[in-house]
């Protein structure tokens, strides 16, 4: 069966379609006709696709409605086509010129034809494109099934069956999913970045990628938690019809949500393991295979310490980027150990997106990970003193804050070390509440929330401390005291009993 082009459309007079503009276009392949009201029909249609529009989608003045046309053309969309019932705003002669130098058809359509009718003319010539589109989709099906069953990964075979290199890049941190041997060129995944703008409540569905002057890839969105894009390399918009991207979405999603749910798992057993290993139930000879299953055994390690909140773009950007580490919460702080050789890739890795690192010594033995745990600590509490990005435990000094581990226990003591004893004899929380209560600057609201205590429980465990200390929660004098000796105590236990 012949194409159909838009030129056959309208020479099937009783559809009742006329050209008003882009003539030179009538030779256009028309392989489905939809209906489009939204202010940005390109994104929702795909190549050879004919718009069907009562108008509603079409802007009322000149400039946008010459970049209607523009991005229709640029999409590899058949033609428009605006039902004559009066609904549209007058079109512009601008828009006319600028369908005319593109030879992008223009067509009217008589109110007396439905758009249901110009559809089925459009499907039932078109009836040997769908049959092929559904091997296509089997086809597409069976590279899933296969790359279960090969070493060759679902991005590959997809990107065989369909002809475009693919890739998917999580926008929200610019990193690469499912990354293989071939890696997207890090310009690129940049440049979508910033054509994105920050914007990842909702997004688009298709986005084109320029590097400098050159097109270099074309975006689709995918149904996934992360904020991920399918991503085909190409010179030229990429030509893929939607029937295609729509199933390529769905399958890469799958594999995008099942190796996240994977490796989040993967990353929950490996904060447990070193966690176990700093509170010490863990010995060296239980962990040793443990840590060869993570690709850490046999080797110099460094401690990375940064602030709690943190963990999931740290775990998420070392995961892209297939960083052996282990990760795990202490307190209000995130610690990551890695092998020392790893140690600047993973500063650049993290840095532009935690805003303080703290870096302990180096150590090659278990027994000493707790110690690089404390020293990781150290550090950060120097890079958070002076506003810098990053802190090494053997060259930070930073100011107020006491230099080794010895005199930061001295510190601690000398001003909570009667409300730390009365806490282990008592059993209560005397230094939980005054480190909340100095971390929620001082409001009563927000720290009776955090310790889930009634206010008036708060105002007597206040005045307990004050009355044991002889220090006052009012005074700045006294809270800074406070303050710098709560630091000081986090840097001399790190977080650890």
């Amino acid at each position: 069966m012949s194409e159909l082009t838009v030129g056959d459309l309208v020479a099937m007079r009783q559809l009742g379609c006329q050209t008003i503009a882009g003539a030179g276009g009538l030779d256009r392949t028309v392989v489905w006709a939809h209906s489009c009201e939204l202010d940005d029909p390109w994104n929702w249609l795909s190549t050879d696709e004919l718009l069907m529009t009562t108008g509603i989608c079409v802007p009322a003045d000149e400039e946008n409605q010459v970049n209607l046309v523009r991005q229709l053309a640029r999409a590899g969309i058949a033609g428009i086509a605006v039902g004559d019932d009066m609904k549209a705003p007058p079109l512009t002669p601008a828009m006319l010129a600028e369908a005319d130098t593109l030879g992008f058809p223009v067509l009217t359509v008589s109110h007396s034809t439905p758009f249901s009718a110009l559809g089925r003319t459009v499907a039932v010539a078109s009836q040997s494109e769908q049959i092929s589109r559904i091997a296509r989709l089997s086809r597409l099906y069976e590279a899933a099934r296969s790359a279960t069953l090969a070493e060759s990964s679902l991005l590959e075979r997809l990107s065989s069956e369909l002809g475009y290199e693919l890739h998917v890049v999580d926008v929200e941190y610019g990193t690469e999913v499912l990354g293989g041997e071939v890696r997207i060129d890090r310009e690129t995944i940049r440049e979508l970045c910033h054509r994105l703008g920050g914007r990842l409540d909702r997004l688009p569905a298709r986005a084109a990628v320029s590097v400098g002057e050159t097109l270099a890839a074309t975006a689709f969105s995918l149904p996934t938690h992360r904020k991920c894009m399918l991503v085909a390399v190409g010179t030229s918009d990429v030509d893929l019809d939607a029937f295609g991207v729509l199933h390529a979405q769905s399958l890469v999603g799958i594999e995008v949500e099942r190796a996240t749910r994977q490796r989040e798992r993967d990353d929950d057993l490996g904060g447990a393991l070193f966690q176990q290993i700093i509170d010490g139930t863990l010995g060296a000879d239980a962990a040793q295979p443990r840590l060869e299953q993570s690709g850490l055994a046999d080797q110099e390690w460094v401690v990375i310490g940064f602030d709690a909140t943190h963990q999931r773009a740290a775990r998420i950007v070392l995961g892209d980027d297939e960083v052996a580490n282990l990760s795990c919460l202490v307190g209000e702080e995130g610690y990551l150990l890695l092998a020392a050789e790893n140690m600047d890739a993973v500063v650049a890795l993290l840095g532009p997106h935690i805003p303080h690192l703290g870096l302990s010594a180096t150590t090659s033995t278990v027994q000493r990970l707790p110690d690089s745990v404390r020293q990781a600590r150290w550090a950060l509490q120097a890079a958070r003193a002076d506003g810098s990005a990053v802190a090494e435990y053997s060259t930070a000094a930073p100011l107020f804050l006491p230099r080794t581990l010895s005199e930061a226990h001295f510190a601690a003591r000398a001003v909570l070390g009667e409300l730390m004893d009365y806490d282990e004899a008592h059993q209560s929380q005397l230094i939980e509440t005054l480190d909340a209560f100095l971390s929620l600057d001082r409001s009563w609201s927000a720290t009776a929330e955090k310790l889930m205590i009634h206010r008036q429980t708060l105002a007597y465990r206040l005045k307990k401390i004050e009355a044991i200390t002889g220090r006052s929660t009012k005074s700045s004098a006294d809270i800074a005291s406070f303050w710098m000796a709560l630091i000081a105590r986090r840097i001399s236990r790190g977080g650890l009993e």
